[in-house]
């Protein structure tokens, strides 16, 4: 059963990473080189390179690469670096192989457009078959895991400190248009990674929590959990509402804790995921995928 499990996970991780590393040589040689843009990351060091000597991106991505692998390596569990050697191959290859097909359009913003779009997808699938396209992202992963930095976020700003320096290259008209290129990268990998539909938490502290939070439950049919808590100054004992809601119920919760006590104190927070009932729940494979996945990085940080 275990091996099955192995076998089904390793197949959609390849086909993932397959997928991506096609939208990803797609925005390099149909958006990106053709429209004269660049990119963040090595991908955009390697399009410097490019632009100054005509080497072409799939050496230099390749090499770069395997070189940032062979410093960071450590860094990544074996699976990740696995699937990270897979994802640079195909990279590499597929560059050489989607060439002829460039894409120059008459409004020049749909360059960057079409780039940060065909990327952010690439990345994002990437990503979500448990590797990374090396370079940036390496330290992207790097910075989530030792400074909390989600990795859009972390992405984005790599890719800035890459950018920039290349309006020397390719001009400032097109390092605007390549910005716009990586603001949408960013957004669509976080739509890829945290889905369509995230969840927000919202803590409320309120005199009339029994109130606040049976109208919650009689207008939103949400789960309530309440929370004792202690305020450090006043010493009083507080009943704190803790829910968890989709992102289009937040506007209601507000209102309805404001219509009742104006006074309460909310903070509403993004959640990354939620499991359990009235969400979703995980199947056996799941929970065996994830499984395996924490006693990796448990072994991974015990080697550290």
């Amino acid at each position: 059963m275990k091996n099955k499990i192995v076998t089904k996970d390793r197949a959609k991780n390849l086909s993932l990473i397959f997928i991506g590393s096609l939208l990803y040589a797609i925005s390099v040689n149909v958006f990106t080189v053709p429209n004269g843009l660049a990119e963040g990351g090595l991908t955009g060091f390697s399009l410097i390179l490019f632009y100054i000597l005509r080497i072409p991106p799939s050496y230099t991505i390749f090499i770069v690469n395997i070189v940032i692998l062979a410093i960071g390596y450590k860094f990544l569990d074996k699976r990740t670096l696995y699937y990270t050697l897979v994802a640079n191959g195909i990279i590499s290859v597929l560059l050489l192989v989607v060439t002829d097909w460039a894409f120059i359009p008459e409004t020049t913003l749909l360059a960057p457009i079409g780039s940060g779009l065909f990327m952010g997808a690439g990345i994002g699938l990437i990503m979500l078959g448990h590797g990374t396209t090396a370079g940036s992202d390496i330290i992207a992963k790097l910075l989530q895991k030792y400074a909390g930095m989600n990795i859009p976020t972390a992405l984005l700003l790599i890719d800035i400190f890459i950018v920039v320096p290349s309006a020397f290259i390719i001009g400032a008209e097109n390092v605007f248009l390549t910005l716009v290129n990586l603001y949408i990268q960013s957004k669509v990998i976080d739509f890829i990674l945290e889905g369509l539909n995230p969840r927000k938490s919202f803590f409320i502290i309120s005199a009339k929590h029994v109130e606040v939070a049976e109208a919650i439950e009689q207008q939103l049919g949400r789960g309530i959990t309440l929370l004792n808590g202690k305020g450090y100054y006043t010493k009083e004992e507080k009943e704190i509402i803790y829910i968890i809601i989709n992102r289009r119920e937040v506007l209601r919760v507000k209102r309805i804790v404001e219509m009742i006590d104006p006074n309460a104190f909310m903070t509403i927070s993004h959640v990354q995921e939620v499991t359990g009932e009235g969400f979703t729940y995980l199947s056996e494979e799941v929970q065996a995928q994830r499984i395996t996945e924490a006693q990796e990085e448990w072994d991974s940080e015990a080697i550290e």
